[in-house]
């Protein structure tokens, strides 16, 4: 198989962390940490986009979406 038939593969890991809750909180709030596989690049992040944006690294999530 050559180089430009062979898929382009990137693996994450995704690790959520909800902090214990409030007595009079119904939500606890969460943080969390994504890797990514290929290169063990990890970053922690506390806002969902902050992981897109890592993620946008190494995929173009932003095309994927306008293909929809």
């Amino acid at each position: 198989m050559s180089q430009e038939t062979q898929p382009s593969i990137s693996s994450f890991v995704i690790r959520f962390v909800r902090d214990p809750l409030e007595e009079k909180e119904k939500v606890g709030s969460y943080r969390g940490a994504i890797r990514h596989i290929q290169t063990d690049e990890e970053v922690g992040f506390t806002r969902w986009q902050d992981a897109v944006n890592f993620i946008e690294q190494y995929i173009p999530i932003h095309d994927l979406n306008q293909k929809e």
